[in-house]
């Protein structure tokens, strides 16, 4: 298996998923990314079909009214994605550990770029909360 790809399952695409992420989701801040995500119980309903969304399903987005020119946002859409496709096995390990799904949202917040290296380390930072976040549910989960 590939490791460090990011195939369409692992993407955020589906509209009621996106709906519903973001009317029940939570949020936190790791400037200058919002992050709202959904953690869902991985039961027999839950499981997506193979070819639709997988247990780990993203989506960023680089908003039109802080850059107003379309290859200003896809270069940032492209920073977040890329920083990670690099850092997102933790996050799938404690998916499988705790048997559970979640969808996330990266929004960008700032209007100003920020280097790779600053998105690297900021990236890895959301991933430790999101982290945190799943080994936290499923503590709080009866079984």
């Amino acid at each position: 298996m590939k490791q460090f790809t990011l195939p369409k399952r692992e993407r955020l695409y589906l509209r009621e998923s996106i709906d519903e992420l973001f009317a029940n989701g939570r949020t936190f801040v790791v400037f200058p990314y919002r992050v709202v995500y959904l953690i869902k119980k991985a039961d027999a309903e839950n499981l997506p079909a193979p070819e639709k969304q997988g247990q780990c399903a993203i989506m960023t987005v680089a908003p039109k009214k802080r850059f107003k020119h379309a290859v200003d946002r896809n270069h940032v859409k492209r920073l977040t994605r890329e920083a990670y496709r690099t850092q997102k096995l933790p996050l799938h390990a404690a998916l499988e550990k705790t048997g559970q799904t979640i969808e996330v949202a990266f929004l960008y917040v700032d209007n100003k770029f920020i280097t790779f290296e600053q998105t690297y380390k900021l990236m890895g930072k959301a991933i430790g909360k999101l982290q945190r976040a799943i080994l936290e549910t499923a503590k709080n989960q009866p079984s």
